[in-house]
Parts: structure tokens; C-alpha cells; sequence
């Protein structure tokens, strides 16, 4: 009897800080900072605009590197965008789509 009242305390907070310690929430994902000030854009290019684009679009969604991982034609990230573009409806507008494709092409696409 003792043998299980000692097990039974010593397993209690054990699984009880378990327990609580899974049950965490994530903290709220900051919004991604603002796109770069107009007057880099033009002197960097649309690529810069590109990027900025796809930092604040796509992570809302999820972590950047789970595209930046891959390397696909411009044919295929227009195609994946596009899929994106349908799971948030007004996200990602058309010309927002189309410099978010460019950079991903320029940067993460197959030569």
C-alpha cells in the first residue's frame, strides 16, 4: 500500500506538468513588418518588392521556409500561389500574386 501511495506521488505532478506543459498555446505570431519604404523599391527592383510581398503574404499562413525549401519552374509557383490565393479569399491580390511569383522564381526557381 505504501509502495503505491509513493509511485502515486511521485507519477502525479509528473504527468500533471506534463499535462500542462503540452497544453500551451502558442503566442500569437507577430504581423510581419511592413513592406520596404516605395523609395528602396524602384532601386532594388521588383524582386525587393517581390520579397517583401511574399514575407508579409505567406507568413501568415506559414513559416517561409516551407517555400524557400523548394526550387520549382515560374510555371509551377504561379500554379501554388494561385492555390494560395483560394484559401484566403482578397489576401493576395492578382498583381501582389504575380510579384510574389516573379521573386520565387528569380530566387527560389529551378535553372
Amino acid at each position: 500500500m505504501r509502495l503505491r501511495y509513493a509511485v502515486l506521488c511521485v507519477l502525479s505532478p509528473l504527468v500533471l506538468s506534463l499535462a500542462t506543459g503540452c497544453s500551451k498555446q502558442e503566442a500569437p505570431k507577430q504581423e510581419a513588418p511592413p513592406a520596404a519604404p516605395a523609395a528602396a523599391a524602384p532601386a532594388a527592383g521588383g524582386a525587393a518588392e517581390g520579397k517583401a510581398l511574399f514575407e508579409q503574404k505567406c507568413s501568415v499562413c506559414h513559416p517561409l521556409d516551407r517555400a524557400t525549401a523548394r526550387k520549382e519552374m515560374k510555371e509551377k509557383w504561379a500554379s501554388i500561389v494561385k492555390d494560395m490565393q483560394g484559401k484566403k479569399a482578397d489576401w493576395i491580390s492578382d498583381p501582389d500574386a504575380a510579384k510574389i511569383v516573379d521573386f520565387l522564381a528569380a530566387e527560389h526557381g529551378k535553372k
